[in-house]
């Protein structure tokens, strides 16, 4: 009998990603950093061994890996490669989760939250690691970053998260308000404090991946979209818009908000958020370059200086991602932005240069979903929601490259579709 017909009967999906408007225009890094590099429409049908769907920063750090690990690589993007949600990235690179560690271990078990976070904490060294091994010019930092409390409630809280933490061995101080305001000159009841944080220019980020990528073998192919996949025994068939097709031996999806729309399973909840960037400061008053911020309050505020020492801050997220009506909002954002930061930082001087709005996904339990779908057979998904989406993101890239060598990585469970 025919082995590949009965065993794994052909299936083809007429699916297509929806393109969602994912940032308002001009994001700032694109701004600032313009086109660095292009890369050709695919123009003629390709075979390869895996192909990537997806060339914002989770694709590009997967190719990455991928090219080095002598992987035959084809990736393809609907837009011009980093200009979906990495464009609009702040790209605070922490090992905190949205989900605290012990909220986390209540929803999933203290054995699983204690390794996601262990796992999220490795991730800021190795991807430090992979900047330094590639040569990537893309501003990362090590940073210290604080988590504060505004009232005693959250404050009892971090107290809690900071036992859990350190329970861990992760370098972790908890700061009351005396010390807080001595140490950081900032009015809160309390605060988590960490060395174990960077930042880094997102864009600049994922366009170096992309050329080590290249340079390693891998062909980069942007503004060609799939619309089609077709599933066979042994290899998958992606066809374009352009007529094109590739055929694969294995798909990685890692086309962040918008493989929602490929999936009947139900893995995010799209918010909107916002951001603004001042100009750059000579004087930074009692604020430091290498700090930056949380607070554990809704709306919440996050703030981090870039490597051409501006401000920038966000939060203020809605639950909508209509982009028309998420642009509408972005004036008053901004103006609850700057109020925010003019408290916490009174008698700074500064103005906003730049402002964008972007799309946001949060997932019940903090965690990406990474690893194989029931509803795309020889297919992967790299999908690193949330506020932790470049650290999800290494973490899939060394995920993916044992599921592909058809090896189990020990942390891959945590990830998984159906949880």
């Amino acid at each position: 009998m025919p082995p590949a017909t009965l065993i794994f009967p052909a299936i083809h999906f007429l699916k297509t990603a929806s393109m969602l408007d994912l940032t308002s225009p001009h994001p700032y890094w694109f701004v600032k950093n313009g086109l660095p590099h292009s890369y050709p429409p695919l123009a003629n049908d390709r075979t390869c061994e895996v192909a990537i769907v997806g060339g914002g920063i989770t694709g590009a750090m997967i190719a990455q890996r991928l090219a080095e690990s002598g992987f035959a690589v084809l990736l393809l993007d609907a837009r011009d490669v980093a200009l979906g949600s990495t464009s609009a990235s702040t790209a605070l690179l922490q090992y905190e989760i949205d989900v605290m560690l012990v909220d986390m271990a209540d929803q999933i078990g203290e054995e699983s939250a204690r390794r996601a976070y262990e796992l999220s904490y490795r991730s800021i060294d190795e991807l430090e690691a992979l900047v330094q091994r590639t040569g990537a010019d893309c501003g990362f930092r090590k940073k210290t970053s604080l988590y504060m409390a505004s009232d005693r409630k959250k404050a009892k809280r971090l107290a809690e998260e900071f036992r859990a933490r350190r329970s861990l061995g992760f370098d972790v101080r908890y700061l009351d308000h005396d010390r807080l305001r001595d140490e950081f000159h900032l009015e809160g009841v309390s605060a988590l404090v960490t060395g174990h944080a960077a930042s880094v220019d997102p864009y600049r980020f994922c366009h170096a991946l992309l050329q080590d990528a290249r340079r390693l073998g891998a062909e980069i192919h942007d503004r060609t979209k799939v619309v089609e996949f077709d599933v066979r025994a042994d290899h998958v068939r992606l066809v374009t818009n352009r007529g094109v097709t590739v055929a694969a031996q294995q798909v990685v999806i890692a086309s962040g908000y918008e493989a929602q729309s490929l999936l009947r399973e139900k893995v995010v909840d799209l918010d909107s958020t916002y951001a603004l960037v001042s100009q750059p400061l000579e004087d930074l008053g009692p604020w430091d370059v290498d700090w930056m911020f949380w607070e554990a309050k809704e709306p919440y505020l996050y703030l981090r200086c870039t490597d051409d020492r501006r401000l920038l801050a966000g939060g203020e997220d809605d639950a909508f991602h209509d982009a028309d009506r998420r642009d509408a909002k972005l004036p008053e954002k901004v103006k609850r932005l700057e109020e925010h930061v003019r408290r916490l930082i009174p008698g700074l001087e500064w103005e906003t240069e730049f402002s964008w709005a972007g799309t946001f996904g949060t997932t019940r339990d903090g965690l990406a979903y990474i690893g194989s779908s029931p509803e795309y057979p020889r297919c992967q998904f790299a999908l690193g929601f949330g506020g932790n989406g470049i650290t999800f993101s290494m973490m899939a890239s060394e995920i993916l490259d044992h599921a592909l060598r058809g090896r189990t990585h020990p942390a891959a469970h945590l990830f998984r579709f159906g949880r």
